[in-house]
């Protein structure tokens, strides 16, 4: 309402400190010459008159509250002198209240006298104004949802109860933050001061600004206080209060460089993951960020794929968008071509942990059918792509192919993409000594048990999950104890003796080892069997589950005479695979340092 309050004689609206005297709530951006204002309010044409806004580019509205658009109509001075309509950008919720208080300037007909304007752009994502990348973030008020904008490193966000964790991820690296603190007391469609101190020490900014503030809260009294409960970054925004900030976004930097920094330090960020599209848009269409996504089957993550990925986090940190990639449980082949599809270098868990370390933010994991299958590429498009997940960027290999007996092509989806607006890029496959790494070829060198190879396509050893289940006890008995391994891959390497890495369930650090893939011809054994032993360990295994990762292979299998010449070949292999290690460790500990 402002302050002073209409009939209220308390001591703020009284007050004689100028810095008490609030008009509402209103931001004006200016770069270059050119501005931007964020609300008309009631009072834009006095801030504007105040300002001196000769000149006036873009409209940015935060939603459809009174005191956010009654001065729209004061648009009008600009259209006469800048002769155009007035770019004007926010929410559809904000545009149908928008349509209706200011039905006169939307009507078809000629208008007797003098209207507003304006072209009403919707935002859904990012967007260049005035040379500036304003980023939308999506907030909550009361049950409204509303915006508030990022522009380079500082944010806007007035009136608001709650922020969404998706947005919180866009407002890391703010020099300045100007933040709804209505007033002490709650209320239920904005936030008290403790609660913004509590959103400011999640997000960090240098400094931050208090809006959006009632009469409750004297200007210097409350700077006052919070200095002396530890918050001298924290202020008061004021009227006529001028900021200069930067429009380089640290928020926006490689969003892959964060995620590889994270993985270091064994803290994976949060991947949500969804059985539809329209779960998805269920999720995050109100806050209009729209999604950088990447499609594919993602069997085993490997170097190609993860190209593709780092390509998507970093693109949809450019815009501020979903890192999203939308894969397929069962695989297509699976249900089309059952009798050819080719088993699975890794489960749904695997892909959904490394797309998680590659650093997306979702990942839907869709139920392939029948149904699906029969979606043209059109279809696919506009009801997955456009409607669902309102992408704006599509990142695919040169050999992608979608919808209806594979008929879409990357050469269909890109002119797809211009006749829906949004933008297809291609990464170009990624060669190992002039191989192009594919799941296929690595399938191949595990089947053919050079895990070796497999692991420099993969980018990391290839790995067997699964439980520890009942042996027979000959290992024990005759050789060397072992666990048994229950895989839930369903492709196992070649039958023969390998050197691996055994990590226990409830550890974080693997332990060396050997491990047999085979049917034990030696005892006569019929049924094939994955057996891990321990090197160093003594003792009995509680663990329920262990993860083998594949280093190297030692030999094939072999029939041998009997236990002793069996005994004899394992300590054999075990003196192999101890050289091997230590060969490793001191590979690791002569090579250099990168600078």
């Amino acid at each position: 309402m402002g302050v002073p309050t209409l009939v209220c004689h308390c001591r703020v609206c009284d007050s004689k400190d100028p810095r008490d005297n609030r008009l509402r709530p209103s931001l004006l951006l200016s770069h270059d010459g050119h501005n931007v204002v964020v609300d008309t309010t009631p009072d834009f044409r006095q801030q504007a008159l105040r300002a001196g806004i000769d000149r006036l580019d873009a409209v940015l509205l935060t939603h459809g509250h009174a005191d956010h658009i009654l001065g729209f109509d004061d648009i009008r001075p600009y259209n006469i002198r800048q002769r155009q309509p007035m770019p004007v950008y926010g929410n559809e919720e904000t545009f149908e209240t928008i349509r209706r208080a200011f039905s006169y300037a939307f009507q078809e007909q000629p208008a007797a006298s003098a209207i507003p304007r304006v072209d009403l752009r919707l935002l859904t994502g990012p967007v260049d104004i005035i040379g500036l990348n304003i980023i939308p973030i999506p907030l909550v008020h009361g049950s409204m949802q509303v915006l508030g904008f990022r522009f380079g490193r500082a944010a806007y966000l007035t009136d608001f109860s709650s922020l969404p964790e998706s947005s919180a991820a866009l407002l890391h690296g703010l020099d300045e933050l100007i933040i709804d603190a209505l007033r002490d007391t709650p209320h239920p469609m904005h936030q008290t001061v403790e609660q913004a101190l509590a959103l400011i020490d999640q997000l960090k900014p240098a400094r931050a600004w208090f809006t959006h503030i009632s009469h409750d809260l004297p200007h210097a009294e409350t700077n006052e206080r919070l200095r002396k409960i530890g918050y001298p970054h924290v202020q008061m925004a004021y009227d006529g209060l001028q900021l200069e900030v930067g429009i380089t976004q640290r928020a926006t930097r490689s969003a892959a460089r964060n995620a590889a920094r994270r993985s270091r330090n064994r803290e994976l960020p949060g991947l949500r993951t969804f059985a539809s599209t329209e779960a998805w848009s269920n999720a995050y269409s109100a806050g209009g960020r729209g999604s950088v996504l990447t499609i594919g089957n993602f069997d085993g993550i490997h170097l190609g794929h993860q190209a593709i990925l780092r390509g998507t986090v970093e693109r949809a940190g450019e815009l501020g968008a979903v890192s999203t990639a939308l894969t397929f449980d069962p695989s297509p082949r699976r249900v089309l071509r059952p009798e050819s599809a080719p088993l699975q270098l890794s489960t749904t868990g695997q892909r959904q942990d490394w797309l998680a370390e590659a650093g997306l933010e979702s990942a839907i994991i869709l139920p392939f059918t029948i149904e699906l299958s029969k979606l043209t590429p059109e279809q696919f498009v506009e009801q997955i792509l456009v409607r669902n997940l309102n992408v704006r960027t599509v990142l695919v290999g040169e050999n992608f192919h979608f919808g209806h007996r594979q008929a879409g092509n990357v050469r269909m989806l890109i002119d797809l993409s211009h006749k829906h607006g949004f933008d297809v890029a291609v990464v170009p496959p990624v060669t190992y000594r002039g191989e192009v790494v594919s799941s296929t070829a690595i399938r191949r060198e595990i089947t053919q048990g050079r895990v070796t190879h497999a692991a420099r396509l993969l980018g990391r050893p290839f790995v067997l999950t699964g439980e520890v289940v009942p042996g027979t006890g000959t290992g024990r008995k005759f050789t060397f104890p072992t666990l048994n391994l229950k895989p839930d891959q369903e492709l196992l390497p070649a039958r023969g003796v390998y050197i691996t890495r055994t990590r226990l369930e409830g550890e974080s650090q693997s332990r060396r080892s050997v491990t047999n893939i085979g049917t034990r011809p030696t005892f006569n054994g019929a049924s094939q069997t994955v057996e891990t032993h321990l090197l160093d360990f003594a003792g009995n295994i509680s663990s329920k589950r262990i993860e083998l990762q594949f280093w190297n292979r030692i030999r094939p299998e072999k029939k041998f005479a009997g236990p002793d010449e069996l005994r004899a070949q394992i300590t054999a292999d075990i003196t192999r695979a101890r050289e091997f290690f230590a060969l490793l460790r001191r590979f690791r500990a002569t090579r250099p340092t990168p600078a």
